[in-house]
């Protein structure tokens, strides 16, 4: 059964469903992307964001994979393109997102090779030790908690095996009340401050170990993720006009207004301890 901010988690998705505006292009992404360049396509960064990733984890062919908070799929299937692992089993707490991740994921031939199913990331059905490698896009400052999903993460992956994730957090020193103050999102109208796992770098490494976890990376990518993205949205609000451009720039605004606030985005490489 899920928890009340899961059930906003996705009643949120699902509304934010039917407002995508084809952003990204034939591939439904749902990240910041990462922005080596400021010439990239939204549909070029998001995907540059789950390479990052997938290098990050040393996706590999012969893998046992497992995505977690996986969407309508489109980061699952640039891993099993580009690193052709055995086998990818993704998650999503969202049924609208599972029902439309399937079709695209059949569109792109991939149905034998991924199975995107409904899953909730702080208690997964699958056995202990099942998968080598656990990916995460943007999603588990989300979960309900943080802390239980590391001790799952850590329960299904094979001693040795790797942990790799973007995830959102405070700054050393940031209150995080100074950002969730409890205002509803603007493209969806729901609250989804998660208080329970706002905390720095320091106690997430804390947790990471003790969950079982070694070999600790917590880099901010804040400057190629959040920034250049937001930049991108205002371009696009003053090409476009109206009340479509208008709330892209307001979207862009409130972005810059968290980091500003002390809100980072952070990349977490980790190995289980064998």
């Amino acid at each position: 059964m899920l928890s009340a901010h899961a059930q906003d988690v996705v009643t949120h998705y699902t509304r934010r469903h039917s407002g995508r505006d084809g952003l990204f292009g034939d591939q439904p992404f749902a990240n910041y992307g990462y922005w080596t360049r400021d010439d990239l396509t939204l549909e070029q960064a998001a995907e540059a964001l789950t390479e990052v990733v997938a290098t990050a984890a040393g996706l590999r062919p012969g893998d046992a994979v497992l995505d977690v908070g996986a969407g309508y799929g489109a980061g699952t299937v640039i891993y099993a393109k580009r690193c052709r692992p055995t086998s990818i089993i993704a998650i999503d707490i969202t049924p609208v997102r599972i029902e439309q991740g399937r079709k695209y994921i059949a569109s792109q031939g991939l149905a034998e090779v991924i199975d995107l199913r409904l899953g909730n990331a702080t208690a997964m059905d699958f056995a202990d030790a099942s998968f080598d490698k656990l990916v995460s896009v943007e999603c588990a400052f989300h979960f309900d908690t943080r802390v239980d999903f590391l001790r799952e993460a850590a329960r299904v992956l094979r001693p040795g095996g790797t942990l790799a994730l973007t995830d959102m957090i405070p700054r050393r020193g940031v209150d995080p009340a100074r950002y969730l103050r409890g205002e509803k999102t603007l493209n969806s109208g729901i609250c989804l401050d998660n208080p329970a796992n706002a905390y720095d770098a320091d106690v997430y490494a804390r947790h990471l170990r003790e969950a079982g976890f070694e070999a600790l990376r917590i880099e901010s990518i804040v400057e190629w993720t959040r920034l250049p993205f937001a930049r991108r949205l205002d371009a696009m609000g003053e090409r476009e006009g109206g009340e479509r451009g208008a709330a892209w720039r307001r979207s862009a605004a409130r972005l810059r207004e968290l980091v500003e606030l002390g809100e980072d985005y952070v990349l977490v490489v980790a190995r289980r301890a064998r």
